[in-house]
C-alpha cells in the first residue's frame, strides 16, 4: 500500500511547487508589468515612449 501514497505525496508535491511558482512570478510580474503595486492609486498615467502617427 505504499506505492498509492507514495504517487499521492509525490503528485501533491509538484502540485504545490508548480502553484508556489506561479503565484510567485504572477506577484512579481504584475507590479513590474503596472509600474506600481495593484492597491495604489495612479498618479499620474505611465509614459509612453512610443506614438502611433496615423
Amino acid at each position: 500500500m505504499t506505492r498509492p501514497t507514495n504517487f499521492l505525496t509525490t503528485y501533491l508535491g509538484v502540485v504545490m511547487a508548480t502553484f508556489f511558482f506561479v503565484m510567485s512570478v504572477a506577484f512579481v510580474s504584475v507590479p513590474y508589468a503596472m509600474k506600481a503595486h495593484p492597491g495604489e492609486p495612479m498618479s499620474k498615467p505611465p509614459v509612453t515612449s512610443s506614438y502611433h502617427l496615423t
